[in-house]
């Protein structure tokens, strides 16, 4: 096995601390010939796990689509029926965590690029009450180049949450191919983030200005 192969191992499978640290999706990216063959093996048989779902999408895997499809099918479910639920019951807690729909939707996206997988994302980005949701709906739809999808993150722009507003701002930036910045104060997505209302929309207008006319990049 490759090095690349062992680093894929141990991330996806034995890492203790992937959760916090991230996978290390590069090194599944580099697998090539067997390696790829039995990485896929492995991730396939690793399923519900959502380390396995992230590393399918990322190898993006046919043979994964039917299995993908099935759990979120199973997850949009469970979002309507929570959504009904808060209509029956507002201000009542949220019991279901939309963390599986969306890293199924950005998976799918990728294997095989479908309306269904956004639309499931961005009426999280709209309706969620907490924003670590908002974030990762945003994070979801960073590589999707439908209409829609750009709508949504040029709307989260102006969410209430300053990590959102980054998210979407580097998420428009990477989509039609622009420079982030991050290491910059007086980048986009940084002052998009700011509590100053007319430093936070002339940084909104800026990004609209770029991606403005621009062709969004196949990911």
């Amino acid at each position: 096995m490759s090095a690349a192969f062992q680093r894929f191992r141990y991330s996806f499978f034995e890492d203790p601390t992937s959760a916090r640290d991230g996978l290390d999706t590069p090194a599944l990216t580099a697998l090539e010939g067997d390696d790829r063959r039995h990485a896929e093996i492995m991730l396939l048989g690793f399923l519900p796990d959502m380390r396995a779902v992230i590393g399918l999408g990322v190898l993006r895997s046919r043979a994964a689509e039917p299995k993908l499809t099935a759990l979120f099918e199973a997850e949009r479910k469970q979002q309507i029926t929570a959504r009904g639920d808060a209509r029956k019951q507002p201000g009542g807690s949220d019991e279901w965590h939309p963390s599986a729909l969306l890293y199924l939707a950005q998976a799918l996206w990728r294997i095989q690029p479908d309306s269904r997988w956004p639309q499931a994302a961005i009426e999280v980005l709209s309706s969620a009450s907490h924003w670590v949701f908002r974030q990762e709906a945003v994070q979801a739809l960073q590589d999707v180049n439908e209409p829609a999808a750009v709508q949504a993150l040029i709307h989260a722009l102006d969410d209430a949450e300053p990590l959102v507003r980054h998210a979407a701002a580097r998420g428009l930036l990477t989509l039609y191919a622009l420079p982030v910045n991050a290491a910059d104060p007086q980048a986009m997505a940084i002052r998009v983030m700011s509590t100053d209302a007319a430093r936070r929309d002339s940084a909104r207008q800026e990004i609209l200005a770029a991606i403005a006319g621009r062709t969004a990049v196949e990911r």
